[in-house]
């Protein structure tokens, strides 16, 4: 296992560039190849949204159900544009490639069909990694996690719920009977890095895992305060009311 980490683009471009047609360049999609420039889930403050959490006990499931939220009523924005092309030229030189993202499948009211509103809003981005999966034509449903939200394939993308991420992939993996040579994956939590990793030692399978952080560039300049930050989450967990940024600010300085 060798995990890297990358303050920008070139790094993943130079771990991607050589690669054989047995290989498998995997990407996270939240900070990865996409953002929302919101101060409460940038790289620099994930030790107020983990002090939160942990405070009010907000379980995995209602997070993840609540973060789609904000992704529906914040506009998104590409980390860095050299990643559109890095997808669309694996795709010219049939480099498999997707994603793994711990994007909840189960629907919401607001999010009725949570699978192809992150496909339609990657497809806004200029990302298509169903070109990567052609004969992958229906859903593949992870069904050995036992829950009525498995994890998910569709189009490129891997949804894997609140699911770790190298237990997803392994599953993915004996469903299509395939196994790469090599894997590179590209993911901001080291976390996620770390578990992929362990099933490609336990497989030999060669691995470099890239911490990608150039989203914190993005955010950095994203006024913050830990008191915005709760006004924000108290209103999500409680109400299902995402507040933009000048809304917060507005009860904030009014209070």
């Amino acid at each position: 296992m060798k995990i890297i980490s990358a303050d920008d683009i070139s790094k993943v471009e130079n771990q991607t560039k050589n690669l054989d047609k047995d290989s498998l360049v995997i990407f996270d999609c939240d900070n990865v190849l996409t953002t929302v420039k919101v101060g409460a889930f940038s790289i620099q403050n994930k030790n107020f949204l983990k002090n939160y959490l942990r405070r009010e006990s907000v379980s995995k499931d209602e997070f993840y159900d609540k973060i789609r939220l904000v992704l529906i009523n914040e506009n998104t924005y590409i980390v860095n544009r050299r990643m559109v092309d890095l997808v669309a030229n694996l795709s010219k030189r049939n480099i498999r490639h997707m994603v793994a993202t711990s994007y909840s499948v189960r629907p919401l009211k607001e999010v009725p069909n949570p699978i192809q509103w992150r496909i339609n809003n990657l497809h806004k981005m200029g990302y298509f990694f169903e070109k990567s999966w052609p004969d992958q034509k229906e859903d593949i449903v992870l069904n050995d996690f036992g829950t009525d939200h498995n994890p998910t394939f569709h189009s490129g993308v891997l949804f894997c719920d609140i699911f770790s991420k190298g237990d997803c992939v392994r599953s993915f993996f004996e469903c299509i009977g395939w196994i790469p040579k090599k894997i590179v994956f590209v993911d901001d939590v080291l976390r996620n890095l770390s578990d992929v990793g362990e099933f490609c030692d336990e497989n030999k399978i060669e691995y470099i895992g890239i911490e990608y952080l150039e989203s914190q560039h993005i955010n950095s300049h994203v006024p913050f305060s830990d008191g915005l930050g709760k006004i924000q989450m108290d209103h999500l967990m409680d109400k299902s009311i995402w507040l933009k940024d000048e809304e917060a600010h507005k009860i904030l300085s009014d209070s």
